[in-house]
C-alpha cells in the first residue's frame, strides 16, 4: 500500500503549485486590530446582559471577526490604503 501511495505523489501534476510576495502594512494592521478589539469589546458590553463569560466571549469573537474583515475591506478597496498587498506571484516546485 506504501509503494502505491508513493508512486501516486511521483505522478501528481505539480504545475499548478504557485506562491507569493505578500506585503503587510504591519502599523495599519496593528490599528486595524486595535479598532477591532476596542469596538469588539464595546458591542460585547452593550448588547450582552448576562453576566456569564461564556456569552461576552462568544459576542467579542463574532464581532471582532467582522468589525476586522469589515475594517479590512474599507482599507483595501475602499480606501486604496491596503494592509496586505501580494507583490507577485511566481510557480512553487
Amino acid at each position: 500500500m506504501l509503494g502505491l501511495g508513493t508512486r501516486l505523489l511521483a505522478e501528481a501534476d505539480h504545475s499548478w503549485h504557485y506562491a507569493a510576495w505578500v506585503s503587510v502594512d504591519l502599523r495599519l494592521l496593528v490599528f486595524v486590530v486595535l479598532i477591532a478589539a476596542l469596538a469588539s469589546a464595546g458591542v460585547s458590553a452593550i448588547i450582552v446582559k448576562s453576566r456569564q463569560l461564556r456569552d461576552y466571549l462568544a459576542v467579542f469573537v463574532i464581532a471582532f471577526a467582522l468589525i476586522f474583515a469589515m475594517a479590512l475591506l474599507v482599507f483595501n478597496e475602499i480606501a486604496h490604503h491596503p494592509v496586505f498587498v501580494v507583490e507577485a506571484f511566481f510557480p512553487f516546485p
